[in-house]
């Protein structure tokens, strides 16, 4: 088979025309347009990648000033708290001083009220007149007193309500039926028999009833009964006078300013 060198030669010389003509009109376009593809992408990446950064710095801004506002509130609230504590620690401080000075009036007035009534009340009792009452009724306690003391005594029994007489048997038959009469003098055989007649018919009929006699009971006579007491003497009349003494230097001590004094307080306390 013979080759066509012309032929061959003249596809060549077209193939590289071709490629010529291809690398000029298209290649060469083809390259410059995927080059600009890639500027644009590239550039758009860096741009992205740009506002990524922005957007992170931003973000980063923005956590930092929120950390600082929120050191600032803490510290705004830990001020506050602390402002809070002082004006608190000083106006319990004031209120106590106020206080004092009013207790301190207060106490004052009291002294001055209790002192007058004192006074009114040494001019009334004098010398002891608790002591001295009970030393007059021992040195006048003769025999007629005596059996009167009892007559009062029997009339006080008789006198009684039934719940009283029901409390005073039930406690002589806890104690075995038993009962003790104290009087402050010797109680004579007819006065003791004339008792023990009084106290089976109106409390206990079988009661044993022993007799005391107890210096301390004064111008007086009482019957016990296991924790039950029922007695009539002068001293019941002298230990009256004593609480209502007690409770009126109580009452004293307890009085309330006058309108005066609260005024001023309140003026001062305001002041």
């Amino acid at each position: 088979m013979l080759i066509d060198w012309f032929t061959v030669v003249a596809q060549v010389v077209n193939f590289l025309i071709l490629v010529a003509l291809l690398k000029h009109f298209l290649y060469d376009r083809i390259i410059k347009a995927m080059d600009a593809r890639e500027e644009r992408v590239r550039s758009r990446l860096e741009s992205a990648e740009k506002r990524e950064k922005e957007s992170e710095e931003e973000a980063g801004r923005y956590r930092r000033r929120h950390q600082e506002i929120e050191e600032e509130r803490k510290a705004i609230m830990d001020k506050a708290r602390e402002e809070a504590d002082r004006q608190l620690k000083e106006l319990t401080r004031q209120a106590r001083q106020d206080v004092e000075i009013m207790r301190s009036r207060w106490q004052e007035a009291i002294g001055r009220e209790k002192e007058a009534f004192l006074r009114e009340l040494r001019q009334l009792v004098k010398d002891q007149v608790y002591v001295l009452s009970r030393q007059v009724l021992r040195d006048l306690a003769d025999v007629s007193l005596e059996e009167r003391l009892i007559h009062v005594f029997l009339d006080e029994i008789e006198k009684i309500g039934e719940e009283e007489r029901n409390r005073m048997a039930k406690a002589m038959q806890g104690d075995g039926n038993h009962a003790i009469v104290r009087s402050g003098f010797e109680i004579s055989g007819t006065e003791r028999q004339k008792i023990t007649r009084v106290l089976h018919d109106t409390i206990l009929k079988d009661a044993d009833i022993k007799y005391e006699t107890d210096p301390e009971v004064i111008a007086g006579i009482e019957l016990r009964g296991r924790g039950q007491k029922i007695a009539w003497s002068f001293d019941n009349y002298l230990k009256d006078l004593e609480e209502k003494t007690r409770v009126a230097l109580d009452r004293i001590s307890n009085i309330e300013p006058t309108g005066t004094e609260q005024k001023a307080e309140k003026s001062e306390t305001k002041a």
